[in-house]
């Protein structure tokens, strides 16, 4: 299919239709009209593999502990992951935090205002840095994420992988050439709200305002287009939780940079090849791996094993409650001992926190989360 020539005339009908429909359609999001940068960046990055109605909760409340840069550059890393807890893809707090040091430290707390600028914040890329410059900023600056790649997609009749680079620098020379230089953070709003609502993966084209600028409607391609990428087979990953307690204490350690919960804490953790079983054999062989690790234990009992998905990964996950004998926890990372009314105030997975949370009760808890599934509760017969 011959590529979409974007003559004036078809720019002009396409703000046209998108601007009249943001007027009577536009979603009421509470952060509509925001122009403050650090609010604009904060949201962004939440948003980043997360969908509004899971950042809207957790923005206010991180908002409200983190007012401004200056308050969040001086905060602790742990302060900062434990307000983030729960949303999953840490290293976005990570690089936000980061960012904020490198804004109070480097920029002297003064915000760039142009895209190019901006990527030079850990974290921010071509599409968040373009959404700061045009929400906060009122910079012409395009973006593609989800919602308008797929609109700009549909609109150019692009039938090919959107992952690949060919077709994402057609999406961005679309999205540079349709953002105009009058409100364009209005503008840019109303495209994702239209891919949202109305250009979504099951395409509304008669709701839709600019259906006659579309080369997939016209050519009866709209439910072929995008095409649907390959997704990666999920990888069974089988692990032991270790809840070492020493009275009213138990063992954290603090996961290591660059790993699957980078930055956070959480329970000992030790690999297996297949399903777990709960048996002598087993507590013998995990008494022996945690002397290995410099830490004597006496096997205590067994928890309710769990699932829970992470990335491409589903992991399932065999808690097991020990008792301290001798020794310090030496396996190349920061461990601590931490009383079990504390645990509260330390930043873990979500996974991590359910286990916690049995601690402190005293008993297992049901699975609430929505990667999390129930395993086999393996039992000693």
């Amino acid at each position: 299919m011959q590529q979409l020539v974007l003559s004036t005339e078809w720019v002009s009908r396409f703000r046209r239709g998108v601007r009249r429909w943001y007027a009577a359609h536009g979603r009421k999001l509470p952060w509509v009209g925001q122009r403050d940068p650090y609010a604009v960046w904060v949201r962004e990055i939440m948003l980043q593999q997360t969908t509004v109605t899971a950042v809207v909760p957790y923005l206010g409340r991180f908002l409200d502990r983190f007012p401004n840069v200056d308050v969040l550059a001086s905060a602790e890393a742990d302060e900062v992951l434990r307000a983030w807890e729960g949303l999953g893809y840490y290293s976005r707090a990570r690089n936000l935090h980061k960012a904020s040091r490198m804004i109070v430290e480097e920029w002297g707390g003064v915000w760039r205002e142009t895209a190019l600028e901006l990527e030079a914040l850990p974290g921010v890329g071509r599409y968040t840095a373009g959404a700061i410059a045009s929400f906060a900023f009122d910079q012409p600056a395009a973006i593609v994420e989800a919602n308008t790649a797929r609109l700009f997609a549909r609109l150019m009749a692009l039938d090919s992988d959107l992952a690949q680079s060919a077709s994402r620098r057609q999406l961005w020379s679309l999205a540079e050439r349709v953002v105009p230089r009058v409100r364009p953070g209005e503008f840019n709003q109303a495209l994702i709200d239209l891919g949202a609502t109305v250009c979504g993966a099951r395409a509304l084209c008669q709701e839709c305002p600019v259906r006659s600028c579309c080369r997939a409607f016209e050519h009866g391609l709209v439910q072929r287009i995008p095409r649907q990428a390959v997704r990666p087979d999920l990888t069974d990953l089988f692990e032991l939780m270790l809840v070492i307690r020493r009275g009213s204490e138990v063992l954290l350690i603090q996961h290591a940079e660059g790993s699957r919960w980078g930055g956070l804490w959480g329970f000992p953790m030790l690999e297996r090849t297949e399903e777990v079983e709960c048996s002598g054999a087993e507590e013998r062989r995990l008494r022996r791996e945690a002397e290995a690790r410099g830490c004597g234990v006496e096997f205590a009992r067994w928890l309710p094993a769990f699932g829970h998905r992470v990335t491409r990964f589903r992991l399932h996950l065999q808690p097991v409650e020990l008792l301290w004998q001798a020794g310090e926890w030496d396996a190349g990372v920061r461990a601590e001992w931490v009383p079990v009314d504390e645990l509260a105030s330390r930043p873990l997975s979500v996974a991590g926190r359910r286990v916690a949370r049995a601690v402190q009760v005293g008993r297992p808890t049901a699975a609430g989360h929505s990667n999390e599934w129930d395993c086999r509760q393996q039992r000693v017969g």
